[in-house]
């Protein structure tokens, strides 16, 4: 008998004690959406090597690539909900995705658990060295005279690029046709070739072929200058309020995940992103740091799909 009853207490010590192991045991999958060496990886890859520190485990990076981030995203809601494999984000697969069509297969607020932001960057408007202007007013003032018979490139309708210039073309009343392209750097190629007359894209993607004067940089869409670009004027300042549109990035996991497991997440994420040799990664590349919290970052999320889908259903593009 008392052999049984030592045996007991100490089978109930081992699950006690396994129970009790703290988060996180063995390495975290972090999945991107997006192929190698793009926006979105690139602040992966930060992010999870400041996290191997931080929690002491690996942090293994997964591209997913495809559907414009679709399939990273299934993968996701396929993930045990036990933290141990995660996604970044951002608003073109997350919020653009959904906002801008309604048979879209999944849903932004049920289907994903918001942990923490990480960066946001801005969008550029750039045109080609050719067209004579040197500001926003200048260039709605000659896309007047030519109404309808420009083009601007953009990775698709529910790209960040497309959904600044449609703002932009609401807030002026310039018509331009658009040209989608299979990523930034390939609009990019044709607006250096003169076939397309201007991009709206992504900082990241233009900001060093602003600084060598390849193409001319007018304005930024973010509420404040990028500290890459500190002589391109925001929309605002350049006289034409109402073009803000900021992109971002964070880290997700799948429905269901544990509130303790998504609190120790977030508050390691805040933690690395605020983080000095971080923070000159992410302004290296384009990027500003943000790390919003859990609380934070799950409302700026919801306003983020509430306030896009109100957007594309008043201009006509919600399918």
């Amino acid at each position: 008998m008392r052999a049984c009853l030592t045996f007991l207490f100490c089978a109930t010590l081992s699950v006690s004690a396994f129970a009790a192991d703290p988060y996180p045991t063995r390495p975290i999958k972090l999945l991107i959406p997006f192929p190698p060496a793009g926006i979105t990886d690139l602040s992966g890859r930060i992010v999870a090597e400041a996290l191997r520190d931080k929690l002491k485990q690996p942090v293994v990076v997964e591209n997913k690539p495809g559907a414009n981030g679709i399939v990273g995203l299934r993968e996701l809601l396929r993930a045990e909900a036990d933290g141990y494999t995660l996604m970044v984000g951002n608003i073109g697969s997350l919020v653009l995705n959904y906002a801008i069509d309604t048979k879209a297969p999944f849903d932004p607020i049920k289907d994903v658990v918001p942990i923490a932001s990480t960066a946001e960057y801005a969008t550029t408007m750039v045109v080609n060295k050719s067209i004579p202007v040197s500001s926003v007013k200048e260039f709605i003032a000659y896309a007047k005279e030519r109404q309808g018979q420009l083009s601007y490139g953009s990775t698709g309708e529910g790209s960040l690029a497309n959904l600044s210039t449609q703002l932009f073309m609401k807030q002026t009343g310039v018509r331009m046709v658009h040209v989608p392209y299979r990523g930034g750097p390939l609009a990019l190629n044709d607006l250096l070739g003169g076939q397309i007359q201007l991009i709206i894209e992504v900082s990241p993607v233009v900001q060093e072929q602003v600084k060598s004067g390849a193409i001319k940089g007018l304005a930024v869409s973010s509420p404040y200058r990028q500290p890459g670009l500190p002589d391109v004027p925001t929309f605002e300042q350049a006289g034409v309020p109402g073009v803000v549109v900021t992109g971002w990035l964070g880290i997700y996991g799948p429905p269901g995940l544990p509130n303790d497991i998504r609190d120790k997440l977030g508050a390691a994420i805040v933690d690395v992103v605020k983080q000095p040799d971080v923070q000159a990664k992410f302004r290296a590349i384009g990027f500003e740091p943000t790390g919003q919290g859990v609380s934070e970052f799950t409302a700026y999320h919801a306003a983020e799909v509430k306030r896009w889908v109100a957007f594309y259903t008043e201009v006509g593009l919600r399918k």
